[in-house]
């Protein structure tokens, strides 16, 4: 009896992972290369779950968002408002494995954060202007890339290797967060930053003219700043923090170094 029981459990089993998989759509990208406008609400945030390339254009009036590529690949692609997050994501069940060029273009009045999980490159075609913060994430091995950015605060976060390059930065405020072995690259200039590696990530704000930098370390990243008042911080492990300007000191020793 209990034999009968254990192989009619396993060819349950059986049958609901072969339902499942076959529920499954395997697509590659067509050749057809189309572009679709989606109608959207107002938004103030982006959450990326395709990996697909984004442009952004800060631009007032009604949001905007079109998406071209694939015929096959853009109608399996849900993007909708929930709540102030603008999300894009592939259906449920759907697997891809060549998109081909997938581009999801989007414009709206102003923009406070940004999350990338997957690949993919992001583009700030203008920049940002704006009087709030403006928080930057990577989840994975995504690049965001754009320059022009005035606001309260800016942050950036990248948890695994991405990379995050934003030039003609003018902020009173600075973040920037590795977990991982991404890379940061900031210029311009700003009141305070921040700077923190876990792993071996590199931040490099050589150029990112800063008052007050505050700057951690713990594994064998490196950390490359401007200070002209103060800087504090130290390095735990074998990583290591350069700086340019004369600030006042208080870091220690170890890891630190004047270029």
């Amino acid at each position: 009896m209990k034999k009968q029981l254990l192989s009619c459990l396993t060819i349950s089993m059986l049958l609901l992972i072969i339902g499942a998989c076959s529920q499954t759509k395997q697509v590659s990208g067509s050749s057809n290369y189309i572009t679709k406008d989606i109608r959207v609400g107002s938004f103030s945030k982006i959450k990326s779950m395709s990996s697909s390339d984004i442009v952004y254009t800060q631009k007032q009036g009604t949001p905007t968002v079109q998406i071209y590529g694939p015929d096959n690949i853009v109608q399996l692609l849900e993007t909708t408002v929930e709540g102030k997050t603008l999300v894009v994501k592939f259906k449920k069940n759907s697997s891809i494995r060549n998109s081909g060029k997938l581009e999801i273009r989007v414009s709206s009045p102003s923009l406070n954060h940004l999350s990338i999980y997957g690949s993919g490159n992001t583009t700030f075609t203008n920049g940002m202007e704006s009087n709030d913060d403006l928080e930057i994430c990577i989840y994975g091995s995504g690049n965001i890339n754009g320059t022009n950015f005035s606001c309260t605060k800016l942050s950036t976060h990248i948890y695994g290797s991405g990379n995050i390059n934003l030039k003609k930065i003018d902020v009173p405020c600075t973040e920037a967060n590795i977990s991982g072995s991404g890379n940061v690259l900031l210029n311009g200039k700003s009141g305070k930053a921040e700077y923190r590696i876990a792993g071996s990530g590199d931040i490099n704000a050589i150029d990112l003219k800063t008052e007050d930098v505050n700057a951690h370390i713990s594994g064998s990243g490196s950390i490359k700043c401007h200070a002209t008042e103060n800087l504090t911080g130290g390095v735990s492990g074998s990583g290591s923090v350069a700086y340019k300007g004369n600030p006042q000191i208080n870091f220690s020793k170890r890891g630190l170094r004047k270029l």
